[in-house]
């Protein structure tokens, strides 16, 4: 069940995020800053980012007098990586690792890593690894590094092994896709590019280092000058990174839109949408141009996106009714709450804390329809040459991602 909460509450949980208890359940959050109501201040000096926590503080105050303050709120993902390769594959036990399945337990994919590492290494308490290292090296790995464990387990090491066999068991998805990824360079090209469910283009140059060595007669000193050139390379490790990244940006495009929007625009657009729908579809002779890709990317990925709303009255009596039914619930849901600004850094979301519960609902969402789309084929297929199909580990893993708490936490 989606558990939604005050803006003084989501307040409360922003001066507990910055104190350092951004791992701990919502509701325990809001109690710890209610059994220290009285001392806040006093507490700076222990904070784990002060300035933040001072700040939080100040204006927690000033909510409490009744007082218009101005502050965001700033939720994030956990492991946002391992969080979207998980949506994507219908990985169960990653989506849990990141938040997304248990809807009473803030999860922390790191702490998970270590201690299943631990256990593996049988050292229940007296922990040989620590969770700022598991960090360090699943972060990377999940992009295609090799280098980083080595150089926080060191090579051929019982941890390392330990490292490997806990991602491979409890991020079977992640690690899959990421596989997959990495085989799919092309040594004869000298670009990637695909195309996301809202049109958006990912273009990504393959970029080698040339190095050559330069004289200075005047001077007679010889220096090296490094320039890089866009031309194929044998292999090369950037698609796994890129691949997720430009899904990660496609919701947070997704999240603002639906979330800070022209009220006069989806009003509009619902009366079409729902004037088409009145009417038996009739297969175009001819499909405008604006309603090409949408109705490719539809029918690739499953996805509607609303984006097309900017060109609704050309395109209204061309698109599929099946679009039109998935676009015209999502224009009315979000009519149901007012529009509002979105301060965005990577996977962190900022908003005044009585637009939490929105913020929260859509994201989760959002990957609740990814999860049950099929985008990932749509990106393999365009990014390997060829027609692919991702059987997914749980295809109904939407269903799960719907009732969860801590997507964003």
């Amino acid at each position: 069940m989606f558990k939604q909460y005050t803006a003084i509450q989501y307040m409360a949980i922003d001066v507990a995020n910055h104190y350092g208890h951004d791992k701990m359940e919502f509701e325990d959050r809001i109690q710890w800053v209610k059994s220290n109501q009285d001392n806040l201040e006093s507490l700076a000096d222990k904070a784990e980012d002060k300035p933040l926590y001072v700040k939080s503080v100040n204006h927690f105050r000033k909510a409490l007098k009744g007082l218009p303050t101005g502050h965001t709120v700033a939720l994030d993902s956990c492991a946002s990586g391992l969080q979207l390769m998980s949506v994507l594959t219908g990985c169960e036990s990653g989506a849990y690792m990141t938040g997304l399945i248990d809807p009473n337990k803030r999860m922390d994919a790191y702490t998970l890593v270590t201690s299943h590492m631990n256990e593996l290494l049988d050292q229940p308490t007296d922990m040989v690894v620590s969770r700022k290292d598991s960090k360090a090296a699943t972060m990377t790995v999940m992009y295609g590094s090799t280098a980083k464990p080595i150089e926080v387990f060191g090579k051929g090491t019982p941890e390392l092994k330990a490292f490997y066999h806990t991602l491979n068991y409890k991020c079977k998805g992640a690690m899959s896709l990421l596989n997959i990824l990495l085989s799919a360079w092309d040594s004869s090209k000298e670009y990637n590019h695909w195309v996301l469910p809202d049109g958006f283009n990912a273009y990504i140059p393959v970029m080698q280092s040339i190095t050559d060595r330069v004289k200075i007669e005047e001077l007679n000193y010889t220096m090296s000058v490094q320039t890089w050139v866009n031309k194929p390379m044998d292999f090369g490790l950037s698609i796994p990174a890129n691949m997720v990244h430009s899904v990660d940006a496609y919701v947070l495009r997704t999240l603002v839109r639906r979330c800070n929007y022209n009220v006069k625009q989806v009003k509009e657009a619902i009366g079409l949408i729902e004037e088409a729908l009145g009417n038996e579809y009739v297969a175009p002779e001819r499909i405008v141009k604006e309603a090409v890709m949408p109705i490719h990317l539809y029918i690739k990925t499953g996805l509607a996106d609303i984006v097309c709303i900017n060109n609704i009255e050309k395109i209204v009596h061309q698109l599929p009714h099946d679009m039109l039914r998935k676009m015209l619930f999502t224009l009315e849901t979000m009519l149901q709450h007012e529009p509002f600004e979105v301060i965005t850094i990577h996977d962190s979301f900022g908003v005044l804390p009585n637009h939490c519960n929105t913020l929260r609902y859509w994201y989760k969402e959002i990957l609740a329809e990814i999860a049950e789309s099929t985008l990932l084929n749509h990106l393999l297929t365009q990014i390997i040459g060829e027609e692919c199909t991702f059987k997914k580990i749980n295809p109904n893993l939407a269903s799960l991602i719907r009732n969860s708490n801590y997507g964003l936490s």
